[in-house]
């Protein structure tokens, strides 16, 4: 998902270098721009858990050990299966 944001961001950003010198009263490459970024910003924010996602019990931890030592611990969203 984070790819196709990025994608329309530089169309959008291309489509304004080209039609801003021809035609200065189109929005579109703008919109385009725009669109993207928050594509890119709701994927980052969606993927990453934050604390309430850990207080309300939406997460667990997942340890490894090697040789019963704890080397690695991990956030993981838990399966919401209704």
């Amino acid at each position: 998902m984070i790819w196709i944001g990025i994608a329309i961001l530089f169309v959008g950003v291309f489509i304004n270098f080209i039609v801003s010198d021809e035609h200065p009263g189109v929005y579109f490459g703008t919109i385009l721009a725009c669109v993207g970024s928050m594509l890119i910003t709701a994927t980052h924010y969606e993927t990453n858990p934050s604390a309430m996602d850990v207080y309300r019990g939406k997460t667990t931890l997942e340890i490894t050990y090697k040789d019963s030592i704890a080397v690695d611990s991990i956030v993981v969203f838990k399966n919401e299966k209704k």
